[in-house]
């Protein structure tokens, strides 16, 4: 579980609430090596996700951006914006 909005205990915990923070009004274009991908010590992996809108389901003009670092004491930092 999260400590707070940034740092996180488990790669997936990180994604998940980057997700739940835009999937009320969107539904998610996720990569299949999204949840395969190992982010390695003291690494930064970065994705860029296409956004759909789930009222007509056709691609929003906004992505989801997800920067994830995780620290040397394996917590992971997770900064996420929509653009």
């Amino acid at each position: 579980m999260a400590t707070n909005d940034t740092f996180f205990k488990t790669q997936a915990s990180a994604l998940q609430y980057a997700f739940d923070q835009v999937t009320d009004k969107y539904n998610l274009d996720l990569p299949d090596h999204l949840w395969t991908e190992h982010v390695a010590y003291e690494t930064t992996v970065k994705y860029h996700i296409p956004l759909i809108v789930k009222k007509t389901g056709n691609p929003a003009k906004k992505w989801l951006h997800i920067s994830l670092y995780r620290m040397g004491s394996g917590t992971y930092e997770l900064v996420h914006y929509k653009s």
